[in-house]
Parts: structure tokens; C-alpha cells; sequence
């Protein structure tokens, strides 16, 4: 039998997205998703993908693992780009990079310092909780064969 215990941070995670969507519609707080700021439809695309995840786990508590897994991968993934993104778009914006003038670039503002923190912190836990789980990753990294 899996332990679901181990998922309760990635259950809440998903259960609060509703929040978060409040938050971002009626406040204009996106803490949840910022790289996604400038693209609304795919914003609200993956709140509901994450509302999907969080009934999923809620209806089917043995699917929690494989669910956590796959959306931390999707999460892990938009918080890099969160991060590099916007320095992607302003060297492609240059024809001669290394003639450009450079100008200082502030990535991180607090939205995106609150997503890096609770999106990466929520994604690792659920990645390796869930390969934990799943039996993918053992629990003791220094095990002895000999």
C-alpha cells in the first residue's frame, strides 16, 4: 500500500490552486505560475490542469504519486523558465550580441522570487516523494551491496 502521507504538502498544493486563482484574478497577484504572466490562456490552462490534478488525487489518493510526479516535472520546468526567459528575449532582441549595449536587468521581482521559492520547494518534494513512492529511488542513497 503507498503512503499518501508523504504528499500531503502536494495535495494542498493542488487543493489551494483555487486561491491562487483568486489571487491573480482579482488582485492581480500571480505567485502561482509568473513565467506565464504574458500569456493568459496557457496561464489559465494550467490552473485548471492543476485543478484537474488536485480532484484526480482527491478521487483516486493512489494516482497521487504518478500525478505529483509528472506535474512537478511541468512545474520544475516553469520555474527555469521563469528564471531565463527573460534574459532569452532580451539577447535575441540584438543582432550583434557582443556589440549590444547592455543595460542592468531586474528578473527578480518579489512575484517572481515567491514562485521560485514555493513552486521550486513544492515541485522537489513532489518529484522525489513521488520517485520515493513509486519505488523509483530508494530511501537509503549509501546503501552497501558488498
Amino acid at each position: 500500500m503507498i503512503n499518501h502521507r508523504k504528499h500531503s504538502i502536494t495535495n494542498l498544493y493542488y487543493y489551494i490552486t483555487p486561491l491562487f486563482i483568486l489571487l491573480d484574478y482579482l488582485f492581480g497577484i500571480n505567485i502561482r505560475v509568473t513565467v506565464l504572466d504574458s500569456m493568459p490562456h496557457y496561464k489559465y490552462v494550467y490552473y485548471g490542469f492543476c485543478i484537474f490534478c488536485g480532484v484526480g488525487m482527491y478521487i483516486l489518493p493512489r494516482c497521487t504519486p504518478i500525478v505529483a510526479l509528472f506535474e512537478s516535472t511541468l512545474n520544475i520546468l516553469l520555474v527555469v523558465l521563469t528564471v531565463f526567459l527573460p534574459y532569452i528575449k532580451m539577447v535575441s532582441q540584438f543582432d550583434n550580441i557582443l556589440e549590444a549595449d547592455w543595460q542592468p536587468m531586474n528578473v527578480f521581482t518579489l512575484p517572481h522570487i515567491i514562485n521560485l521559492i514555493l513552486a521550486g520547494t513544492v515541485a522537489t518534494f513532489a518529484f522525489y516523494g513521488s520517485l520515493r513512492v513509486l519505488g523509483v529511488m530508494g530511501t537509503d542513497i549509501d546503501s552497501d551491496d558488498d
